[in-house]
Formats: C-alpha cells, sequence, structure tokens
C-alpha cells in the first residue's frame, strides 16, 4: 500500500536563510508488525530527500525504490510499537528544509491453529473437539469451513471452541481456514486443518 507524505516549502529570493518549510500534518499512519510499505512525496526537480526511522532500522528497514529518493519500501519488523518516519528535503541549492515527521503505529501480526479431530453420529453435533488457538492480542475475526458453508465470527476467547454443525448425512468434511484477521485488519498467518467424520 502506498503512502503520500504532503510536503511544501516555498523559495525565497535569496540563500538558504530566506527557504522556509512547512511540515506535515498527516495523522499517524497504522500498519502491521512485519508488513511493508511504500511511501511518496510529491517531488521537487533538483532536489534529494534523506528518509529516516527515528527508532533505526530495529522499527524497520527503509529502501528507495527504483533508486528514487522521493520514494521508499518501509519493510517493518515484527514487534510492535509506535516510532517516527523522518523526512528532510535538499533542495537544489543544498539548503535542507525542517525534518517532516510521521508517526507510525505498528499493531501485532497474529496467528490462527485449528486443531484437533473427531468422528460425530448422523443427526448430532459436536463440542469442543475442534479449536482455534490464537497468538497475539484480540479480538480475532476468522472465517473457517467445513467445506461445505464458511462460517465468520468475531472472539477474544481463545482457545475459542468449535461446535459443528447437526450433519444429516455421511461424510468427511475437512475444516479449513478461510481467512483470519486481528487487531486493525491485520492478516494472520494460519495453519492447520482438521476433518471430523460424521458416522450413520
Amino acid at each position: 500500500m502506498k503512502r503520500i507524505i504532503t510536503f511544501l516549502f516555498v523559495i525565497g529570493a535569496f540563500a538558504c536563510n530566506n527557504l522556509s518549510f512547512a511540515q506535515s500534518t498527516a495523522s499517524p499512519d497504522t500498519v502491521c508488525a512485519g508488513s511493508t510499505q511504500i511511501y511518496d512525496v510529491n517531488p521537487t526537480a533538483g532536489s534529494t530527500y534523506n528518509w529516516r526511522m527515528k527508532g533505526g532500522t530495529s522499527f524497520g528497514t527503509i529502501t528507495t525504490v527504483a533508486g528514487r529518493t522521493d520514494s521508499i519500501s518501509v519493510t517493518y519488523s515484527a514487534t510492535t510499537g509506535t516510532d517516527t518516519l523522518l523526512l528532510v528535503e535538499i533542495g537544489p541549492t543544498g539548503c535542507s528544509s525542517d525534518t517532516v515527521k510521521l508517526a507510525v503505529i505498528k499493531l501485532p501480526a497474529i496467528s490462527v491453529a485449528l486443531s484437533g479431530t473427531d468422528s460425530i453420529c448422523i443427526n448430532s453435533a459436536s463440542v469442543a473437539q475442534l479449536s482455534l488457538t490464537f497468538t497475539g492480542a484480540a479480538p480475532y475475526n476468522v472465517t473457517y469451513t467445513d467445506g461445505t458453508a464458511p462460517v465468520s465470527i468475531t472472539t477474544s476467547l481463545n482457545p475459542y471452541l468449535i461446535t459443528t454443525p447437526v450433519y444429516t448425512t455421511a461424510g468427511i468434511f475437512p475444516y479449513s481456514i478461510v481467512s483470519a484477521t486481528g487487531v486493525g485488519s491485520c492478516p494472520a498467518n494460519t495453519s492447520a486443518a482438521t476433518s471430523p467424520l460424521p458416522m450413520p
């Protein structure tokens, strides 16, 4: 996803002491831990741009996009927290702007695993034999399926115990996770699947 930092300046008639800059008024950016984001500024001809994270590379790694200093890619580390993205423009005459600051709030990633197996009778439901186990901060948004119909839930329970529907025909129903997100819609790592087996 691309972010654009608004960055305005006015060139005076003389040298650096008449060069004035306005800092960004952008709202804090919210990202997911472990994600990669692209940031742009509207470039000025002849200017170059210096970017850095206040917390250093432990918070995120900056890479220029296609060798352009006005566009960068930030790969955020897996730890959560708040830091600041800093930007300085170097004008055509070598004069530096004030530092533009953008607060970055890094939300936690989550993971979810589906486990358990069961054999149940036709016209019966099974309780607490299948479960979803999470890491990361609640609430958790998960969609899972038994191979026939998806079920979407939002829960803070960990583990979350699944109640199966009442099956009226025999067969194998392979449960799997369709999608899952955590706080701020951060995507989850998902693992495992299980297959309850209704029996006549």
